[in-house]
This record gives structure tokens, C-alpha cells and sequence, in this order.
């Protein structure tokens, strides 16, 4: 099946069967998707969606060992998705275009910063990644929420949560992610998004090209973010 959206570019195939619970529900929400993504950039290559029939193959697609408890997996121009019939527990319709929107919007930021014809991206941390994704999923997260991450004890480490964190902190990281990269795009707008993906894509790791885009390292950014939070919630 092949499905095409404008006005970001977005050519989706995939081997789900023809009639089946996610063909159908990659053609009812299409357009959806494409609406979502609009603000985030342009596809530059098709995006297949690639039904995996267990967990292995999924891990396989990881391509490192991980700990996370995976529905999908995003790369430069696959998404690989777990056969939602062996989700745990059974999703409801909007968990699945939820997710898949997530992934979208991974393989959209991996596009854009992908050197040409790469077949992976540069390393991006977990709060960009993430948190455009989770951003671009599920809306800008609530003010409020700063206040009640404020005060974990791993606040200083979830920005760049590894493996092994976001798998013991799965809530706490992606609402890290959702509310810095909300932040930072309050803070330096699409145009910094732009730069930042461009310069990633002329071949610069994300440190420098966040530099160049924003005129400051991206530890700095993190941090000033960070005190800002801790600050706001012992003003409360």
C-alpha cells in the first residue's frame, strides 16, 4: 500500500495486510499526520511503515541491546512497528496513531538532520529527540508539570537519559523531553530548528550545530533550563 500526504511530503508504505487494523487506520489518519507534522519541516524520502510479528524482530531493528519496553522503532526512512495485537495492554485506536505519529515525527527530525543518503543519523539527545516527537504526539506539555518534575532526584540526568534511565524512568523522561525541547523552541523558535538540522546535515554533530544555530552549547542551554524550573518551583 502506498499513501501520499501534502503538504510535508509525506509518502507512506507499508506490508501491514490490506484491510487490516493498521492499513486502515494509516489511511483514515494520513491526512492527520501530515496536519501534525506541517509546523516540524518537509520529508525529504518515503517513509515505510514495516509491521513487525514479535518483540526479536523489534529488538533486532534497535540495533543495541535495550531494556525499553519497545512499541516501535524510528530510522532515517523506516518506521518498524510491533504488530499492535501484542501490545500489553491491547491499545485502543489512538494509543496506535499516537505512536505512530511519535515515530513520524522521528523519522521527519532524522531526515532533516541526516547527511545525504545517510542510512542513520547523528547522535541527537533523548530531550531533542524525544521531545519534538513527544511534542509533535501528544501538544505542548502543561506549564504545571515543571513544578512536579522540579524536584526528582534524577532531574540532572534525564536530558540525556540512556537506556538504562528511561527504562526505570519512562514517565519522567519523556516529560522531561516534551517540556525542555517545548522550552528551547519558546526560547529560539523554528528558524534555530532549521539551522540546527542544517548544519547537522552539511556533516556537524548536534553539539556543534546547536552552537551555530543558537549561538550557545547546548549543556549550557540544558542547564540555565534546569535552574529555571528548580527556581520556579521554590517560588511556588
Amino acid at each position: 500500500m502506498r499513501l501520499v500526504a501534502q503538504p510535508v511530503d509525506l509518502v507512506l508504505t507499508t506490508n501491514a495486510p490490506q484491510g487490516g487494523l493498521l492499513a486502515t487506520l494509516l489511511r483514515r489518519e494520513l491526512d492527520g499526520f501530515a496536519a501534525a507534522l506541517q509546523p516540524w519541516g518537509r520529508f525529504s524520502a518515503p517513509v515505510h511503515v514495516h509491521v513487525a510479528a514479535d518483540r526479536g524482530d523489534l529488538r533486532l531493528a534497535a540495533q543495541c541491546p535495550t531494556s525499553l519496553s519497545l512499541r516501535a522503532v524510528a530510522g532515517v526512512r523506516e518506521i518498524i512497528l510491533l504488530d499492535p495485537l501484542l501490545w500489553t495492554p491491547q491499545p485502543s485506536d489512538r494509543d496506535i496513531e499516537r505512536t505512530t505519529l511519535h515515530e513520524l515525527a522521528h523519522v521527519l527530525l532524522f531526515q532533516r538532520c541526516a547527511v545525504a543518503e545517510a542510512a542513520e543519523v547523528a547522535y541527537i539527545p533523548t530531550w531533542f529527540r524525544e521531545g519534538m516527537a513527544a511534542v509533535v504526539a501528544l501538544g505542548p506539555p502543561h506549564p504545571g508539570q515543571r513544578r512536579a518534575i522540579a524536584a526528582h532526584p534524577l532531574l540532572a540526568e534525564l536530558p540525556d537519559a540512556d537506556d538504562a534511565i528511561m527504562a526505570a524512568e519512562p514517565a519522567a523522561s519523556y516529560e522531561v523531553a516534551a517540556l525542555a525541547f517545548d522550552a528551547w523552541m519558546h526560547r529560539f523558535g523554528a528558524p534555530a530548528l532549521t539551522a540546527l538540522c542544517r548544519a547537522m546535515r552539511a556533516g556537524h554533530g548536534f553539539a556543534s550545530a546547536h552552537q551555530r544555530a543558537c549561538a550557545m552549547p547546548a549543556t549550557a542551554w540544558i542547564q540555565e533550563w534546569m535552574t529555571a524550573v528548580r527556581r520556579e518551583a521554590r517560588q511556588e
